[in-house]
């Protein structure tokens, strides 16, 4: 955030951080990432916020790598592409679907409909309060997250847009992938 946005900005953003311990109940946590949320919303405009949000769904897909591990199996034991997502349309992995639509996909996911209900999959919003939303500046981390999961299990660049959000007051998270066009692609990407 600091290469991004500077020191001033993250000491505004991360104020009250400290009150945040290992032992801090979910619902504290959120609470304290919604106002962050405001926090970063204020202070930066939409394109860095985003940027910033992308990042770090983007470590947080490099220290979840067991999700796309698993997921890396699914799709060698499938035999190939089609026939992956064939199989992850057919039988998703609990509380998300896959829905194609010609060349664009659509990755859903339902916290409230996982085996432990809750309002993200996210650590760190999974505690949300019920009725209280945070801003959908917070998705764009997972915007990183899909993005880095499709990549590693498509080996090509993809480009992900955030549709409708669980913490924002949808029923689900719905996110749009699609390759990314041949001529924003260079060959070291493929």
């Amino acid at each position: 955030m600091e290469n991004l946005a500077g020191a001033d900005t993250v000491r505004q953003v991360m104020t009250g951080n400290e009150v945040i311990t290992a032992s801090s109940k979910p619902a504290k946590v959120a609470v304290w990432v919604q106002g962050a949320m405001e926090r970063l919303d204020r202070l930066v405009d939409a394109e860095t916020r985003n940027r910033i949000m992308n990042r770090c769904g983007v470590n947080c897909a490099a220290a979840h790598q067991e999700v796309i591990r698993l997921a890396k199996n699914r799709r060698t034991k499938a035999g190939n592409l089609e026939a992956f997502l064939t199989e992850e349309e057919r039988n998703p992995p609990a509380g998300t679907r896959l829905q194609r639509q010609g060349e664009v996909w659509f990755q859903y996911y339902a916290p409230h409909d996982y085996s432990r209900p809750m309002r993200c999959f996210c650590s760190l919003m999974s505690g949300l309060p019920e009725g209280q939303t945070v801003s959908a500046t917070f998705c764009q981390c997972s915007v990183g997250f899909v993005r880095a999961y499709w990549e590693a299990l498509l080996d090509q660049p993809v480009e992900v847009e955030l549709v409708q959000s669980a913490v924002t007051g949808a029923e689900e998270c719905k996110f749009r992938i699609s390759a990314m066009p041949e001529e924003t692609t260079s060959p070291g990407m493929r």
